[in-house]
């Protein structure tokens, strides 16, 4: 996916924002926001595609970051 494309969203705009802080695991990303859990997976599914955010498995936990 073209990465202007996947910023064209707001929410997925945010989770950019937010990584620009620090890594983050999944949960503390999807705390942030009023949208469900399986949203909020789609979304770093997205960034994760175009190349724009990273992850790493720790235990159960995914940690994004940019």
């Amino acid at each position: 996916m073209d990465r202007f494309l996947a910023l064209a969203d707001s929410n997925r705009r945010r989770i950019v924002e937010m990584l620009g802080a620090g890594p983050l695991s999944a949960g503390e990303i999807g705390a942030r926001f009023a949208i469900s859990a399986p949203a909020v997976s789609q979304h770093l599914k997205v960034l994760r595609e175009a190349g724009l955010v990273s992850v790493a498995v720790q235990g159960q936990r995914r940690i994004y970051r940019l």
